[in-house]
């Protein structure tokens, strides 16, 4: 009797393989940045990455992190079992019609089909204000893992990034480039990442008005040396090793 040879593991497909490395990123920061909170906080550059999340308060940053993980590990998951099946991840792009139209007679018009009731759908706490009790809920795992089958990647990563208060000036580069992509190619929206960023720095600033010493700290500096300064490295670059206290 013969036995049966082993079968090997599908290589993982180039489009996946490229947002997997993304999204370990993601995880490996979110990670870092729970691990060294407390110290992160007291550093007066902090007030960097503070501007981006909207709020000082720990316990909200700490909140949204936990729940831009845990998108990330269902986005991961995702993925990878995409991958095992040999399915590729594909470009979501205007159909040529839409880009040529001048090629093309005009439609017929016709009756607009009877649409269905739908019920009102949950807003995405990630896009609502600190203030709407609303945006302090936790998907379950089985509703990330749905809405992660259902929605586009490219809008998963912006909400993951809306999480995880990412924005171009803490990233390495090439990393933030690699997320500008994934929104472009997989139907994320830059426009919106940077509409709730201006709503999180007005909130951030009336934030700091009440609090006078924070007032001597340039939060708009982005500089290189301040970002290291505020979280350790800068977000895509390999994180530095956490030594135990």
């Amino acid at each position: 009797m013969t036995r049966a040879a082993p079968t090997k593991p599908r290589p993982i497909p180039g489009r996946i393989g490229s947002v997997l490395r993304v999204v370990a990123g993601l995880i490996a920061y979110a990670r870092h940045f729970a691990a060294t909170a407390a110290a992160r906080v007291a550093v007066p550059e902090f007030a960097t990455a503070a501007a981006v999340l909207g709020t000082y308060d720990l316990p909200t940053i700490l909140h949204r992190m936990r729940r831009g993980m845990l998108r990330a590990l269902a986005l991961q998951e995702y993925l990878l079992a995409r991958a095992a099946r040999g399915r590729d991840l594909r470009f979501l792009r205007p159909p040529y019609s839409a880009l040529q139209p001048h090629r093309h007679p005009p439609a017929k018009p016709q009756a607009a089909p009877q649409a269905k009731p739908i019920g009102p759908r949950r807003p995405e706490p990630a896009l609502l204000s600190q203030d709407d009790p609303r945006a302090f809920r936790l998907p379950t795992n089985e509703e990330l893992a749905a809405e992660t089958r259902r929605r586009p990647v490219g809008r998963t990563i912006a909400y993951i990034c809306l999480d995880l208060g990412i924005a171009p000036g803490l990233c390495e580069g090439e990393f933030w480039y690699r997320i500008g992509s994934i929104l472009r190619h997989y139907g994320g929206s830059l426009d919106r990442l940077y509409r709730v960023r201006r709503q999180r720095e007005e909130n951030f600033q009336r934030e700091r008005d009440r609090r006078p010493e924070t007032w001597h700290i340039d939060w708009r500096d982005m500089h290189p040396s301040t970002v290291r300064r505020a979280l350790g490295y800068r977000i895509g670059e390999p994180p530095p090793a956490i030594v135990p206290s």
